[in-house]
């Protein structure tokens, strides 16, 4: 279950995860006095800012808490950073994952399952991670010396290889570079040739239609267009089909009796199926009449091509 990328506000509170949002969910249904990274520690070999803070009535801190996705390295990580985190400051930790939060929804009045899929489905959530500014996990959280050696060691490494992470940096140059003194295209408003409500558009850009919701309609309309007018060319031409094999086999339609349609229509159901790749009758017969009338109307309508001394 991949939820841990819808993110968004729960109570102005910045979630990143759906597991995040229903172990809130359960903190509020017991009452139970929580806050969301509130403190930054310092581990010696990285800083670490946990999600969950319990609170006692004085607003000290009662328990630690750190939401973690199905992934057995990360949650062994987590209990190894908590547990200095309890060593140093006394406090009780924990790591929950979904295994737990199951445990922990089995007696209440609604399941987990419903309140992931609430948190998926809701109007203020986005499957896409805010990266920026107080949304950011690591606001605040600057490198130290020792980790900034080690992210220059590794970076320099990756400058001796041929990795597409080398390519990416190159390219990631070449932007920058690019923007340094790119000229400004200019903007023009267009009106939406599928609803008709202007928009703004880079001048050089063949951009028609104002959203993908407008461009997506009229894709949809000129599809389904294009199929109809091919499915109405192809009952033309099984018609035009029937009505030649009618004139070619006209001997055996007129003396064909209306209880035994089957051996003489059968040969060319199979010429149709063999041409066209249509075998079902209904569909011939929607070809010949605009709906399905069944075989002693399609006899009829072959008899009445003989009667009228077409043959």
């Amino acid at each position: 279950m991949a939820n841990r990328g819808y993110a968004g506000f729960y109570k102005n509170v910045y979630l990143r995860s759906s597991y995040e949002y229903a172990y809130a969910k359960y903190l509020d249904f017991y009452k139970i006095k929580w806050e969301f990274e509130i403190q930054v520690f310092n581990l010696g070999y990285k800083l670490y800012k946990p999600d969950f803070f319990i609170l006692n009535p004085n607003n000290s801190i009662k328990k630690i808490v750190e939401i973690k996705s199905r992934n057995k390295k990360a949650i062994e990580q987590a209990k190894t950073d908590l547990k200095i985190i309890s060593e140093q400051y006394g406090y009780d930790v924990d790591v929950i994952s979904y295994k737990e939060l199951l445990e922990l929804y089995k007696p209440l009045p609604f399941s987990l399952n419903s309140v992931i899929t609430e948190w998926i489905n809701s109007d203020h959530t986005t499957i896409n991670k805010a990266a920026f500014g107080a949304l950011n996990g690591h606001y605040q959280m600057k490198h130290n010396d020792s980790t900034k050696k080690k992210i220059g060691a590794h970076t320099k490494l990756l400058w001796e290889t041929d990795s597409i992470s080398k390519l990416k940096m190159i390219e990631g140059l070449k932007k920058s570079g690019m923007k340094k003194g790119f000229i400004k295209v200019r903007r023009v408003e267009r009106e939406c040739l599928h609803c008709n409500k202007p928009f703004i558009a880079l001048e050089t850009s063949i951009q028609k239609y104002c959203s993908r919701t407008c461009s997506g309609s009229v894709a949809i309309k000129l599809a389904t267009e294009a199929s109809i007018n091919k499915q109405l060319l192809l009952h033309q031409e099984i018609k035009k089909y029937v009505i030649a094999w009618t004139i070619e086999n006209n001997e055996i339609v007129e003396k064909t009796p209306f209880n035994k349609i089957k051996p003489t229509i059968d040969p060319l159901l199979r010429e149709i199926e063999l041409k066209y790749g249509i075998k079902d009758l209904r569909i011939i017969s929607k070809a010949i009449f605009g709906k399905d009338c069944g075989r002693k109307e399609l006899l009829k309508f072959m008899k009445s091509i003989c009667n009228e001394n077409v043959c």
